[in-house]
């Protein structure tokens, strides 16, 4: 992410996809943070959102 253009775009996959409850990007510390509903949509479903937008995912999973 180079922009603040980017983490809204990346934010925006909240509002396309049911069970994401939550997202949160910040574009100075190339972070993204989801909420989802895993019975509703996956990790992996998440993640190819996101590199379908041309972003890297690398995963850190809070419990």
């Amino acid at each position: 992410m180079e922009c603040p253009n980017c983490a809204m775009l990346i934010e925006s996959i909240e509002n396309k996809r049911s069970g994401i409850t939550r997202v949160e990007a910040s574009y100075r510390k190339s972070q993204v943070s989801v909420e989802f509903d895993d019975e509703v949509v996956s990790e992996e479903i998440i993640k190819n959102k996101i590199t379908d937008l041309g972003y890297r995912v690398l995963s850190h999973v809070k419990g």
